[in-house]
């Protein structure tokens, strides 16, 4: 029985938090983790800028939109703050066991005399491949972009950051002696058995940061973005007796042998006068993941009077480039490029792209300034939408984090041209509709904090007395808004008894801490299931899902049936994008979206104001207590008063008659 296949997914953690979740995930055996942004809070907040709050016209697209509630202000980071809160994350001790890593037992088909002989069960030390990417927070400015004046510092931070923290650390006099070009051979030794064993005892080739091409970006100024391969039909070498380890149970793909990394194919092409193509790796057993970088190229957002006003991109956004990049845009001309050609090179059946912010969400009428999104910017979300489905790749899988909670969320796409042609043939949705394909994204976010605990990433607000109201604070709103939101991309699950029901997904039930496990269980049976873990290991998930791979490739359709509209498809599409994609429950009402709106306003106010209400209501009935025990208190003397006075005269009046 082969054992599980497993990555792990996570993001939004604070050093100075509790972080009960490493526990679990090292006893998942994940090959990897990869964080999905804001691994740590390097920036400081500051209070609330109430006087951004107002209606503003919208990046010249004739939008309005609202800036409420007020965006907070936060102190950006400098370098060494960066690392510092880096250090820290390093010396949690659950995150220090982890990346030591565990044991694993294997399979050693070796072993096997004949077809009936049971394989030998062999342990292997494996340790995971750190591999991601950043948000704001790490990133070191609160809703951050190119005009960070420590953007390559902290990117370089980072990438010190992922290759740091096994025992021993980085032997930095071999690293600078190691290029690009030398793809891992240095600071290693070889085994009797030919195999490469470096100076940690990692057996085979060891990840190296300056041989891995997005530090090399990084170093450059470009940002901290790359791709990794897995390739799950590899097994460990298990005929040694040393007490090796191996990297990510020894699935991991180094990038010379992947070529996926556009800059790693150019190098081996220069140097090569052979073009052909090698395929190294299995191309029905890998996993592909692409980490972009949303926040070192980033537009900045539009704020207060200059909402409508043109940026200037001193930046890559604004170089010369083969493709046409959006105004307002998340990852910069050469991010750009180097995505689709990233995409164009991988052979994996799975390939699944990580972005700081959620995708596809468009929540509230609010602009960045408040609420980060890649609707914000529609028309590079349109791009995004447009390279990963022109691409070709198989299995495509989005994952985000930033909010502080997890969902499963699903748009269905249709070719412009098919929605053209749709909308002037056909007029109804009863009719032969085109060919559409799903594009599934899982949000994990909240390894230490999350709406349904405080989602506040300040830690005096996880403590007393500040904790009691975070906590109704940010349980009551999101359940509020989960209630009476048309978010109709959440992915919702009928609850049934059968297998078929169970397939089917559920709404955010519960908000907790949330862990996503993206297990692939037995891909010889193509198909892999997404679990969310909540910070009790041994509950079951608290969120669920299984897709084929077909399914993710668009070749079979998801459950349940879109019951999007035509007209949905018809008002969201745009002239230069090749898809449009619409939530699959359909695009809300406008009255349903803006009464939501309206409910949200009252309920955000009344939470936020409650403190002062409450204190304001204990005054006043405090002080009409103390204005009626006040009467009370002069009525009763008044009372005496008269009491005395009348009984002097009844008994003065008495002695006369006596006498």
């Amino acid at each position: 029985m082969p054992r599980p296949y497993r990555l792990a997914f996570g993001s939004c953690s604070h050093p100075s938090l509790p972080q009960p979740l490493w526990p679990i995930i090292t006893s998942r055996h994940p090959a990897a983790f990869i964080w999905g942004g804001d691994a740590i809070y390097a920036d400081r907040y500051a209070g609330l800028n109430w006087t951004a709050v107002g209606l503003h016209h919208h990046h010249g697209d004739n939008e309005w939109k609202i800036t409420f509630p007020p965006p907070s202000v936060h102190l950006e980071a400098t370098p060494d703050i960066i690392r510092d809160w880096y250090e820290k994350q390093l010396k949690v001790e659950g995150y220090q066991q982890f990346l030591e890593g565990f044991d694993m037992d294997i399979d050693d088909t070796s072993s096997l005399s004949s077809t009936t002989t049971p394989a030998k069960t062999t342990k292997v030390h494996s340790r995971p491949v750190i591999f991601g990417t950043i948000d704001d927070h790490d990133y070191g400015m609160n809703n951050g972009d190119i005009t960070y004046q420590y953007k390559r510092e902290s990117n370089l931070a980072f990438m010190d950051f992922i290759y740091g923290g096994l025992s021993g650390g980085i032997v930095e006099g071999k690293e600078t002696e190691c290029t690009l070009e030398e793809r891992g051979s240095c600071d290693s030794t070889t085994d009797d058995e030919g195999s490469s064993i470096n100076n940690r005892g990692i057996k085979g080739e060891r990840r190296r940061k300056l041989s891995d091409p997005m530090y090399q970006r990084a170093l450059d100024g470009k940002g901290v973005y790359g791709v990794q391969l897995f390739d799950f039909s590899r097994e460990a070498n298990t005929n040694d007796d040393d007490d090796s380890s191996v990297w990510g149970g020894g699935h991991w793909v180094p990038e010379h042998e992947a070529m996926i990394d556009p800059d790693v194919v150019d190098k081996s092409a220069s140097s090569s006068s052979d073009n052909t193509k090698v395929v190294n790796y299995s191309t029905t057993h890998s996993v592909a993941v692409f980490a972009l970088d949303v926040r070192s190229n980033k537009t900045p957002w539009p704020k207060g009077k200059h909402h409508n006003s043109a940026v200037d991109n001193s930046s890559p956004n604004s170089g010369k480039s083969s493709l046409n990049i959006p105004t307002f845009d998340f990852l910069g001309a050469q991010q750009w490029e180097w995505f689709q050609s990233a995409l164009a090179n991988s052979q994996a059946r799975v390939n699944i792209i990580v972005s700081g912010l959620q995708v596809h969400t468009d929540r509230f009428p609010n602009d960045g300034n408040v609420v980060e999104e890649w609707s914000k910017f529609a028309e590079s979300r349109d791009m995004l939408y447009d390279t990963i489905l022109n691409s070709g790749v198989k299995s495509p899988l989005l994952i985000s984090g930033d909010v502080h909670m997890s969902q499963f969320l699903r748009k269905d796409c249709i070719r412009s041209s098919d929605v053209q042609k749709w909308d002037s043939e056909t007029k109804t949705m009863e009719q032969s509709s085109p060919p559409k394909r799903s594009l599934i994204e899982i949000t994990t976010s909240g390894m230490t904090h999350s709406w349904g605990t405080s989602f506040s990433s300040q830690p005096k607000h996880h403590t007393w007395p500040l904790w009691p109201y975070s906590y109704l604070v940010s349980r009551t709103f999101m359940t509020i808004c989960h209630f009476i939101c048309p978010w109709n991309e959440i992915i919702v699950r009928k609850m049934g008894n059968n297998d078929d029901d169970a397939a089917q997904l559920d709404g955010p039930t519960e908000i907790e801490f949330d862990f996503l496990d993206n297990e692939k269980d037995a891909p010889d049976r193509g198909s892999l299931a997404v679990r969310i873990f909540g910070k009790k290991g041994y509950e079951p998930p608290k969120l669920e899902a299984r897709w084929t791979f077909d399914q993710l490739s668009g070749l079979t359709n998801i459950e349940p049936e879109m019951t999007a509209k035509l007209r949905d498809f018809v008002s969201s599409g745009r002239e230069a994008s090749d898809w449009v994609c619409v939530p699959y429950r359909g695009l809300p009402s406008a009255v349903h979206y803006y009464a939501a709106i309206a409910i949200q306003f009252v309920v955000f106010c009344t939470l936020f104001f409650l403190p002062y209400i409450v204190l304001v209501v204990a005054f006043l009935v405090v002080r009409k207590r103390r204005q009626r025990h006040r009467m009370s208190s002069r009525l009763v003397a008044v009372d005496q008063d008269d009491t005395g006075r009348n009984g002097g005269s009844n008994g003065h009046c008495i002695g006369k008659k006596e006498d």
